[in-house]
């Protein structure tokens, strides 16, 4: 297992803010995992688990927390059945990956999250999703380990998940997860063309961004709440609410911490006083 000091976290997360970890781990086994687990837990240190990093903000200075990252976690297994896949993926694979995996198989199911910069592990925690899609639409089961060290292989009706959220936020470490995919007629490779040009013309990928920022309320989009109160396009010195699509942060240069929360702050307050609405965050800050 590798094991860095004083390491950048603004390279490991996609907004590009943050200090420094004073020591990044990069487990390649089951074991890594339940001794990193135990380590956490006799120090009485926090966990923190780091994958593409889309999605996760880190505070400035140097934080000395058992910071775990999956890259290295990338085994993959296929298993065919007729024209079904089943895909066993370790918790570091990216989507870039599992897309190249579909486009050589020609699969469904999986062309509507195309688009996600994420890691699987990452993926599932969050229940990520994209056009009308999440991962747990196409979820078997997921090898998880909980904070004592036990390992559990969980089928998708034994998990609790719902929009943007499951149980292993709080519960354990995904260490692998299989998914289900079909062998398609259709042209796999040109529908997913066609969603990354959507996303292109819609989301503010030109700049560092931590992708969605708030969740959906209930029949509602929290993008048009931050512009109907006026903060698309709002910034606060470097860091601003994207003028393409109002609930992507983005870092127009050397955006720090402490503007970012300023910011965020900012628009909940206004957000509940307007419309009575509480806005919960889809970004994970870690300070």
């Amino acid at each position: 297992m590798k094991i860095y000091e004083n390491v950048d976290l603004k390279n490991f997360s996609t907004i590009k803010i943050g200090g420094k970890a004073k020591k990044l781990y990069f487990p390649e086994s089951l074991n890594d995992i339940k001794f990193l687990i135990k380590k956490s837990k006799d120090e009485d240190k926090k966990l923190v688990f780091i994958g593409v990093g889309s999605n996760t903000i880190f505070k400035d200075g140097t934080l000395d927390y058992i910071f775990i990252s999956t890259k290295f976690l990338k085994n993959i297994e296929i298993k065919e059945e007729k024209d079904l896949f089943y895909l066993n993926l370790e918790a570091g694979v990216s989507f870039k990956e599992i897309i190249n995996l579909v486009k050589k198989f020609n699969l469904e199911g999986f062309e509507n999250l195309s688009g996600i910069p994420a890691s699987l592990g990452g993926a599932v925690a969050m229940n990520a999703g994209a056009f009308g899609n999440e991962i747990f639409d196409i979820i078997e089961d997921v090898l998880w380990i909980d904070f004592d060290t036990n390992e559990h292989l969980s089928k998708k009706n034994e998990i609790k998940y719902s929009y943007r959220t499951t149980q292993f936020q709080k519960e354990g470490f995904i260490y692998k997860a299989t998914i289900k995919l079909k062998k398609s007629k259709k042209d796999i490779a040109k529908i997913i063309k066609n969603h990354l040009i959507e996303r292109n013309k819609k989301q503010p990928l030109n700049l560092p961004t931590s992708g969605s920022t708030y969740k959906n309320p209930p029949n509602n989009f929290a993008g048009k709440i931050l512009e109907e109160i006026g903060y698309k396009g709002k910034r606060i010195g470097d860091i601003g609410f994207s003028d393409k699509h109002a609930n992507f942060l983005v870092n127009y240069s050397n955006a720090t911490f402490k503007d970012l929360m300023n910011l965020l702050e900012s628009a909940e307050r206004k957000v509940e006083r307007v419309f009575n609405i509480k806005f919960e965050r889809e970004i994970r800050i870690v300070e």
